[in-house]
């Protein structure tokens, strides 16, 4: 690809930048170019740095040896600000391994504009934040309005991802009332790309969706640690996911060809533009064992934990089946149809009551809680790539922000 490239492609790009030798370690209170050529792709589209080509286009090639990635990461993290992220660093050798480059995939980034620190060759005394940005062939620094506008540019992108994500829980909040049951508690938790995949990205095959959530179940696994309990989306997957509106669903209440479901009710969609949806019912084996909650509707602290371990494990293997490389916005609530719980139609909804699963199926109503009439949406940013230290993480911080608004810490087993 990149030998077709040089013979294509006259010259360089906004998204294109041939670098004949590798990047430099930064002298001290100069700008780092790595970063700074780095940052002005971040703020314009994105594009490639290819590291071991000449100007004239011609291969040469770097010396693998001396290719230090964590190096690049650590400069990048240094000298831009806010950092960029969802860069993507990788040696590519040629088929006859007698050559190697390095490539520096960059998005276009939901943060912009990234400035850098550092000083010109011309002006050692003085250190400043400037903002490049990738113009044609070349860098250009932006001007006071022009860095304006970038920002402005920025909060609409971000007010637009919280729409999307508004939007997601609200449609999926319809399904799971209006063709689940509507007289319990769902926890639902969306996951949202941060950045858009590319226009020419293949939709998701059948396979793909199913090996994505067979491997959620085992990530899952890992990451109930301390928790315990099972997994609900373990007992809800069908193994057989169905096509849905640019989408594959699986759930074990969407078809009821042999009546109802026995146990606990549960969603999960895959998108084709990279979302995750993940719904659970989280009070039908309250009602069953009949724990004295009153009118007001029961919420299983443990099933909401372990729910928050399925859906970030689903959206961390189906981010590396569709290899994604950039983080992602996670929302986690807890809805229900509150009409349905009204003795009258004046009569106010009496709210959510957390309950604890004691041994043997035996539950427990805690205390000192609290019984919330609404319980506020919690956010996430899941970070690219994510490890298992990363994703226990991301659950500690869904989780306590769901369960503390009930008064009390999450249940460890």
């Amino acid at each position: 690809m990149i030998e077709r490239a040089t013979k294509e492609i006259d010259g360089e790009r906004d998204d294109l930048d041939w670098k004949r030798v590798l990047p430099k370690k930064p002298e001290a209170g100069l700008w780092s170019e790595f970063a700074k050529d780095v940052a002005a792709m971040a703020n314009a589209r994105g594009g490639l740095l290819v590291y071991g080509v000449r100007n004239d286009r011609a291969i040469d090639g770097v010396n693998p040896d001396e290719i230090a990635t964590e190096h690049l990461y650590k400069w990048l993290r240094a000298h831009t600000q806010p950092f960029v992220g969802g860069v993507d660093i990788y040696p590519l050798e040629s088929p006859d391994r007698t050559r190697t480059v390095l490539v520096v995939d960059v998005p276009a980034s939901p943060m912009a504009p990234h400035f850098v620190l550092g000083t010109s060759s011309r002006d050692k005394e003085q250190q400043a934040f400037a903002v490049p940005a990738r113009f044609t062939d070349h860098t250009t620094w932006l001007s006071e309005h022009e860095i304006e506008r970038a920002y402005r540019d920025r909060f609409v992108r971000q007010e637009d991802a919280g729409k999307a994500l508004d939007r997601c829980v609200a449609e999926t909040r319809e399904v799971v009332l209006g063709e689940g049951d509507n007289t319990t508690a769902w926890l639902i938790v969306v996951s949202r790309p941060s950045r858009p995949l590319p226009l020419l990205v293949p939709d998701p095959q059948h396979h793909e969706a199913a090996f994505a959530m067979r491997k959620a179940l085992s990530t899952a696994a890992k990451l109930r640690g301390e928790f315990g309990g099972s997994s609900p989306m373990r007992d809800a997957l069908t193994g057989s996911a169905r096509v849905g509106l640019r989408r594959w669903i699986d759930g074990n209440f969407l078809t009821l060809s042999g009546g109802p479901p026995a146990g606990r009710l549960a969603m999960v969609e895959l998108h084709h533009d990279g979302t995750v949806v993940y719904a659970v019912d989280v009070s039908s084996q309250a009602y069953r064992a009949r724990v004295p909650v009153g009118l007001h509707v029961p919420v299983e602290v443990q099933v909401v934990q372990n729910g928050i371990c399925d859906a970030l494990a689903l959206a961390h293997e189906a981010a590396g089946t569709r290899h994604l490389n950039s983080s992602s916005d996670v929302l986690a609530t807890i809805v229900c149809d509150s009409d349905s719980h009204r003795t009258g139609p004046t009569s106010r909804f009496p709210g959510f009551i957390a309950v604890l699963e004691q041994h043997r199926g035996a539950f427990d109503v805690p205390k000192a809680g609290r019984c919330p009439v609404v319980v506020r949406q919690t956010p996430y940013e899941l970070a690219p790539r994510a490890g298992i230290a990363d994703l226990r993480a991301a659950v500690q911080s869904l989780a306590s922000g769901i369960i503390n608004q009930f008064g009390i810490e999450p249940h460890l087993t």
